[in-house]
C-alpha cells in the first residue's frame, strides 16, 4: 500500500491486481480437484446469499440518473465502484471456500497474518523512534499534513494508506490475536505468539492516534466477550474496559503521553475536529434527503460540473464508509449495505454459538467475527471499511465461519478415529498379556 509513496506507481491499481490474482486462484482450485461441486456449493453458501440483496442493489445503481450526468460517465464511474464494494466480496468467499477446508490451514493462515501484523507495527515504531524517511516526509506535506498533524500530536500510520487505516486495521487484529491467545491450546510456541502480536497491535493502534480505533477496540473485544460463552471473560473483560475508559473520560492520568492525550480527545465533547464533522455532516443531510437512491455509484467530483446542484455531494470528503453509502446510494442503499454486512455477522455468530462443537476452532471463528464486527464499527467513523486489504482479511474471512462447520466435523471425526484406534490397541495389549497367563495355566 506504501509503494505509490515511493513512486513505485503500478501501471494498474492495486485492485485489478487482487481481481488477477483472485481469478487464477479459481481456475486452479476448481481445475485441480473432483469435489469442484462439493466447492462450489461451498462457495455459494448462506454469507454469499444475503450479500446478493446487496449486490442486486448495486447492479441497480448503474441506471441511478440522479446525478444529472450524461450515462457513460454514469456506467463508467459505476463499473469501478461495483468491482470494489460488490465483487471483491465474492472472490473472496470463492476463493476461501476452494482452499480452506481443514483447521490446521487456519494456523498458517494466522500466523503469516501476525508476521504482517508485526512487520506493520515495527514499520511505525521506525517512524515514531527513528523519524520519518524524505519520501514519508514528502507526502506529509504534500497530503497528510492537516490530518497527521494535529493539537501538537504525530499520528503514525505505518505502510498504510493513512493513520485511520492503519489504527482501526490494528485495533480489530488486536481483538482477533486477543481471541487466539485465549484459545489456542494445541501449541504454546502458537499462544505465546498470537499474545505477542495482539499487544503488538494494540501498540500500534495508540500509535496511529486514531480516536475511533478505541472504540473498535471496544466493539470488537465487546463481540468476543459474548461469543466465548464465558462469564468470567465477559465480566473481566467489562470491568477493564470500563476502567480504561473511565480513566480516559474522567481523569488526567497519562496526560503527558502524547498517544495517551489523543485517544482522551475522543471524549472531549468540544473538540474542533469532532465539531467540523457534526457541521458536514448536517449539510450533508440537506442534500442527501432531496435524493433516496443516492448520488449514483462511484460518481467524483470531476464528474459533477460545478454548476451542477449535485456538484457539493460529488466533492464532500466523506470521512466515513456508513456516509460515504449514505452519499452515493442513498439511505436506502445504507440500509440494505448495514443489513447485508449485519446478516453476514450474524449468521456467523450463529454458527459459533450453536454449531461448533471444538472449543479451539470455536474460538479461532469468534475472533474473525469479533476482528470483522470491530472493522464495521469502525466504517462509522472513517472510510476505511472495504479499503485494501480490510475486506479480505476482516470481512472475507466471515465466509471461513461457515466453513468452519466442515472443518468441525473433521475435527470430530479425526478425535473419534483417534479414540477408537487407542481402543483397539489397549484392547490387543489386553489380550497380549493375558495370553501368556493362559497358556502358563494350561
Amino acid at each position: 500500500m506504501g509503494l505509490n509513496r515511493y513512486g513505485y506507481n503500478l501501471p494498474i491499481p492495486i485492485s485489478v491486481h487482487a481481481e488477477l490474482c483472485y481469478l487464477v486462484l479459481m481456475i486452479y482450485g476448481f481445475s485441480h480437484s473432483v469435489e469442484w461441486g462439493t466447492k462450489a456449493g461451498r462457495a455459494f453458501g448462506s454469507m454469499t446469499g444475503i450479500y446478493l440483496v446487496w449486490t442486486f442493489y448495486s447492479a441497480l445503481e448503474a441506471i441511478n440518473m440522479s446525478s444529472e450526468i450524461d450515462f457513460v460517465t454514469i456506467l463508467t464511474s459505476w463499473l469501478a465502484e461495483f468491482r470494489t464494494m460488490t465483487l471483491q466480496v465474492f472472490w473472496v468467499f470463492i476463493v476461501n471456500s476452494l482452499f480452506f477446508y481443514r483447521k490446521e490451514q487456519l494456523t498458517s493462515l494466522f500466523k503469516l497474518w501476525g508476521w504482517l501484523t508485526l512487520a506493520a507495527v515495527w514499520w511505525a515504531v521506525r517512524q515514531q523512534y527513528m523519524g520519518f524517511d524524505h519520501t514519508e516526509w514528502g507526502w506529509l506535506i504534500a497530503v497528510g499534513m492537516k490530518t497527521h498533524f494535529v493539537n501538537g500530536i504525530i499520528r503514525y500510520f505505518s505502510f498504510f494508506t493513512d493513520a485511520a487505516n492503519y489504527g482501526c486495521c490494528m485495533a480489530a487484529s488486536a481483538c482477533i490475536y486477543g481471541a487466539l491467545f485465549l484459545t489456542t491450546k494445541s501449541s504454546k510456541f502458537d499462544k505465546l505468539f498470537y499474545g505477542v502480536v495482539a499487544l503488538a497491535s494494540a501498540y500500534g493502534m495508540m500509535a496511529s492516534g486514531s480516536r475511533s480505533a478505541i472504540f473498535v477496540l471496544g466493539a470488537g473485544l465487546a463481540a468476543y466477550c459474548v461469543l466465548s460463552k464465558r462469564v468470567t471473560t465477559l465480566v473481566t473483560t467489562a470491568v477493564l474496559g470500563g476502567l480504561f475508559i473511565g480513566m480516559l473520560a474522567f481523569t488526567q492520568i497519562g496526560q503527558g503521553n502524547a498517544m495517551i492525550r489523543r485517544m482522551r480527545s475522543a471524549f472531549d465533547k468540544d473538540d474542533n475536529s469532532l465539531a467540523v464533522r457534526e457541521i458536514n455532516k448536517a449539510t450533508m443531510e440537506r442534500y442527501i434527503d432531496e435524493k433516496p437512491f443516492g448520488l449514483g455509484a462511484g460518481i467524483r467530483g470531476g464528474d459533477v460540473p460545478p454548476t451542477n446542484k449535485n456538484h457539493y455531494l460529488a466533492t464532500v470528503a466523506p470521512d466515513s464508509t456508513w456516509v460515504y453509502v449514505n452519499i452515493h446510494y442513498g439511505h436506502m442503499g445504507l440500509f440494505i449495505f448495514l443489513l447485508s454486512y449485519g446478516g453476514m455477522i450474524a449468521i456467523g455468530s450463529t454458527i459459533v454459538l450453536f454449531r461448533l462443537k471444538d472449543p479451539e476452532l470455536s474460538g479461532m471463528m469468534a475472533g474473525l467475527i469479533a476482528g470483522s464486527f470491530a472493522m464495521f464499527v469502525a466504517g462509522y467513523a472513517n472510510q476505511i471499511m472495504l479499503q485494501f486489504p480490510n475486506c479480505w482479511l476482516f470481512f472475507g474471512n466471515l465466509s471461513l465461519v461457515v466453513l468452519a462447520i466442515d472443518m468441525d466435523k473433521r475435527v470430530l471425526d479425526d478425535l473419534a478415529k483417534a479414540e477408537s484406534e487407542t481402543y483397539a490397541e489397549e484392547q490387543a495389549q489386553a489380550a497380549a498379556s493375558i495370553y501368556p497367563l493362559e497358556r502358563n495355566k494350561t
